[in-house]
C-alpha cells in the first residue's frame, strides 16, 4: 500500500535554523522570479491592447466596444464588467435595495456573479 504524502512532510518548526533559511532563500527567489513574469506578462498585454488594427482602433477600444455590444445583447456579465469598470455597480445594487424593487437587471447581475 502507497503511503501518505503527508507521512513525509517536516514541519517548519522542527527544522533546523540552517534549513528555514535555506527554504526561505529559495522561497525569496521564486517569488522574484514569479514576480518578474507576472510583470513581463502585464508589460506584453498592455503593448498589445496599445496596438492598433486595419481601423486605426487600438484592441483596447475594440475589447471595450465588444464589452458594450455584449452587454446591448442582453450579457448580463458584460453589463455587470461596465458598472464594475466605471465603479457604478454598488450605486445601481443599493438603489434597488432602497427603492424596494429588485430589478431584473440586479437579479441578472447577481446570477452573473455566481457564475
Amino acid at each position: 500500500m502507497a503511503k501518505n504524502p503527508k507521512d513525509n512532510l517536516i514541519y517548519f518548526s522542527e527544522r533546523t535554523p540552517e534549513e528555514r533559511r535555506e527554504l526561505g532563500r529559495q522561497a525569496g527567489i521564486a517569488s522574484g522570479e514569479a514576480k518578474r513574469k507576472k510583470k513581463a506578462m502585464k508589460e506584453m498585454l498592455e503593448a498589445c491592447l496599445e496596438m492598433k488594427n486595419n481601423q486605426g482602433l487600438t484592441y483596447r477600444q475594440l475589447a471595450t466596444m465588444g464589452l458594450i455590444k455584449g452587454a446591448i445583447k442582453g450579457n448580463a456579465q458584460n453589463y455587470r464588467t461596465i458598472l464594475e469598470t466605471l465603479g457604478e455597480l454598488k450605486a445601481v445594487e443599493e438603489e434597488a435595495k432602497n427603492n424596494g424593487v429588485l430589478l431584473d437587471l440586479v437579479e441578472a447581475l447577481k446570477d452573473a456573479k455566481k457564475n
